[in-house]
């Protein structure tokens, strides 16, 4: 229920400022301000039912056990691997080329930070995505990274960074068979 609160203020609000200022310019402040938030509401109503429905709808075709958890737009992970401190920090680095568009921004070897970043798409305006890398011995890591949207008013991404944790997982998890 909080995401379509959010896409409705996120929405309805901005609108319902330039739509009332354009119309309180023509007609003055009271008409400004009951056409704007009218207008606010209506939007804001709208769009939330809409992108809410098209986000639940795209976050149910990916085939993730936990539902609700798979709505949210920041996903995170946590996985222990049976390799050396290198060569897991080496493997987050490859991990990134599984996401389209991805960049490394920062890299912090002594720290086991790794800062990706994607580009746009139709589906967000890109994602940030963070590794932590901590050594548990000599044979094995433990590899936190998480997904979000860029902008912190995201409330929909239609599955997309709950897609990029899958695809490093899954990357990451084929690294251990080889």
């Amino acid at each position: 229920m909080d995401r379509y609160i959010k896409i409705f203020l996120t929405t309805g609000i901005p609108f319902g400022l330039v739509f009332g200022t354009f119309y309180h310019m023509q007609r003055g402040f009271p008409a400004g301000l009951i056409a704007g938030l009218i207008g606010g509401m209506f939007v804001g109503s709208t769009l939330s039912l809409i992108l809410g429905f098209l986000h639940r709808r795209s976050v149910k075709q990916l085939p993730y056990e936990d539902y609700e958890d798979a709505l949210e737009v920041k996903q995170e992970r946590r996985m222990v691997l049976s390799l050396s401190y290198d060569k897991t920090f080496n493997l987050c680095i490859e991990s990134l080329k599984e996401i389209k568009k991805a960049s490394i921004n920062k890299l912090d070897r002594s720290q086991g930070r790794i800062v990706g970043r994607t580009g746009m798409s139709s589906k967000t305006l890109g994602e940030r995505i963070i590794f932590k890398v901590e050594s548990v011995d000599e044979e094995k890591t433990s590899v936190y990274f998480l997904s979000e949207p860029v902008s912190p008013t995201t409330a929909v991404d239609y599955g997309k960074n709950l897609e990029n944790v899958e695809r490093i997982s899954a990357f990451l998890e084929g690294q251990m068979e080889a």
